[in-house]
This record gives C-alpha cells, structure tokens and sequence, in this order.
C-alpha cells in the first residue's frame, strides 16, 4: 500500500513533457529574392508568384513552406543551389499538404549552380503541358539527385525543349499524376536508382518536341515503361538494355534513321518488351530501320500490337536496302507482317526459324 502510494506521488509530481513547437518561419519577399543570399534558418515562408534574380543556396536541414498558388520562377540571372544531405535534408512544402496547394519550382535559367540534392518538393504542381513539380524551362538547365518529388498534381518533373538535365540520379516520384515528362534525348539519364510509387500515370513521358536521339545513348531498364507520345529517330547508336519496357501510343513507333542503329538485346530472363499502349494489333507502327548497320540487333524481345497497314510498317520493318538481325524473340499480334522486309533488305536468313511468331496475318513479308 505505502509503496503505491509513494509511486502516485512521484507521477504526480513529474511534469507533463512539453509538446515540441515547430520553429516559427522567416517571411521572404520577392524584394529578398532579386539578390544572392542563404538560407540558414529552420524554416522560412513564401507566397505568390516569386520572381527570382538572384543566386538563392539553402542549407541542409531547411523548410521552406510555401503559399497557395505560388510559383518560385528563377529568371534572368536568379539560380538555385539547394544541397541536403541524407540525414538533414531540404523540404520545400505547401502550408497546406493538398496536391496543387502551390505551383512548383520553374527554372527559366542555363546556369551550373541551379542544383537539387537530397531535396523533398511537396504538395504542388498543376495539371497542363506547360507545369510540372518541378520544371526546367526552354534551353534552362539542372541537376538533379537524391530528391524527393511527392504529393504532386500534374508532372513531376518536366523538361521544355532544349531544357538540360545535367545530372540526374537516384530520385523518387511519389503519389504525382505523371512521375516524369521528358525529351527522348534526355532518356540516357534516366537511371535505374530512380524510383516510382503510387502515381496515376505511372511511366516515363517522352512527348513530341525534340523527338531526337543525336549522339550514342544508351537506355536503362527502369521500374516502370518508358511510353512514348512521339516517334523517336535514331541518328546515332543506341542500346536497349535487357529488361527494359517501351510501349507506344498511336500511330508512333522507332525510326533508325540511315546514320543510326539499334541494338535491343535482352535475354531469357529479361526481355525488352516493345508493345502498344493499347493491346490492339496495328496500334502503333513498329521498328523500322533504315540503316544498314551490323549494330543492328533485335533479341530476346517481345514485339506487339504493332505493324499498321501501311508500306513501310511491320512489328520490324527493314527499310530499301537497309538491314537487321532479329533473333530469339516473340513476335505477334501484329496487324499484317511480323517482319516486313522491303526492296533489298537484309534480314538474317534463320529469321523465320529463331523467332517465335504467333497471331500476325504474314509472319515474314518480303518485297524484293
């Protein structure tokens, strides 16, 4: 009893543990903002549409909370270098955690210091071709590692034409409507430690502008498909890695131009799947080839829904006098050919045998 009452007596008399406040945040204005300056502070706030001329580096650790509809523009000379770290890293979230709340982050400017690094950006962005999370204007430039996109209505990130992904490596894109739209040439830096989770869209965007791949790239295996609303032209070498996905929209499909080629080799375990975004035979047009490059290899794929009835169209089709090997793959559901080879086209000669054909109306069609 004496010992109970005792042990009532010291709970009574130990103080309640304080809850912890938040800090409070130092107001920014645009005014702040035309001119260089660091942001050391636990938290700072925001509002409006920010007009950035100034060169803005946030330390690690910092909040910066953001107003409704706002939009932070970097223009003129204004550049951002926020660099986290792991265990301390930068947020950079709505007052409100509502997708949309506020804009996102625009970079209008081709400077070296606009860096995002073991950053979270949250609770922003807009529906429409022209927005995203985070969005790297025409001809503007950023690196990109280690961050955080989420809770985003509309594109994660998005790069205009002739935008620059200088780095870009590890990021994750969570909970937005697409995690990602971009220009084919920027695909080679699409890294495999990237990762996906719960967005409506969950794919890479590769839109219509700049639908060109100029210098030798190689495209990784991702966790999600790469889907493409434009027909990429090949006009150096690209390689496919094994396990990677590539589905089309209507009407679009690859074109390995005459200075170009395309290696595609998966393998048993991990196929390269080329397929429409509709499983409709003839949806999307197909490999075509235009070169005759000995780099020129399709295996261990899975080529369907493709071949629409036209003169150059084929799950694969092999240009006038160009070439290609297809071996060890699955092709079917194609609309008319599987294979189409036109006017001296070279195709190897266990074509027929060393692929697997199914549902086409013409496994092989040649037009010599």
């Amino acid at each position: 009893m004496f010992s109970a009452i005792l042990l009532s007596g010291l709970l009574a008399a130990t103080p309640a543990q304080a809850k912890k406040t938040p800090p409070s945040c130092h107001a920014l204005t645009e005014h702040q903002l035309k001119d260089d300056i660091t942001l050391s502070e636990p938290c700072y706030a925001v509002s409006g549409f920010v007009t950035i001329g100034g060169h803005i580096t946030v330390e690690p650790g910092v909040h910066i909370v953001v107003g409704s509809g706002s939009t932070l523009s970097f223009e003129n000379d204004g550049t951002l270098t926020a660099i986290g770290t792991a265990d301390k890293p930068i947020v950079i979230e709505g007052k409100d955690h509502t997708p949309g709340f506020w804009r996102g982050l625009h970079f209008q400017t081709n400077s070296s210091k606009n860096q995002l690094s073991y950053v979270t950006v949250e609770d922003v962005g807009e529906a429409g071709a022209d927005s995203g999370a985070v969005m790297v204007g025409v001809a503007a430039r950023l690196a990109m590692d280690h961050t955080t996109v989420r809770n985003a209505e509309g594109f994660g990130l998005n790069v205009d034409q002739r935008g620059i992904l200088a780095k870009f490596e590890a990021n994750h894109f969570e909970n937005t409507g697409t995690p990602l739209r971009v220009k084919a040439a920027d695909l080679a830096m699409i890294d495999p430690a990237t990762t996906f989770a719960n967005n409506k869209k969950n794919y890479v965007l590769v839109y219509f502008n700049e639908c060109v791949v100029s210098d030798d790239a190689t495209w990784r295996a991702l966790a999600v498909p790469y889907h493409f609303a434009c027909s990429p032209e090949i006009k150096s070498h690209l390689t496919i890695e094994p396990g990677a996905k590539l589905e089309f929209e209507s009407n679009v499909g690859i074109d390995v131009t005459q200075d170009g080629s395309l290696s595609a080799e998966g393998t048993p375990d991990k196929p390269i799947v080329f397929t429409g975004a509709d499983e409709t035979p003839g949806f999307w047009t197909g490999l075509y080839f235009e070169s005759n490059s000995a780099k020129n290899v399709v295996s261990h794929a899975t080529i369907q829904y493709a071949g629409q009835d036209s003169s150059i169209s084929g799950g694969v089709c092999i240009g006038v006098n160009a070439g290609a090997k297809v071996s060890d793959s699955e092709i079917g559901n194609n609309a008319v050919a599987g294979i189409r080879v036109l006017q001296n086209g070279r195709l190897n000669a266990d074509a027929e045998t060393s692929n697997r054909f199914h549902d086409n109306k013409v496994n092989i069609q040649r037009e010599n």
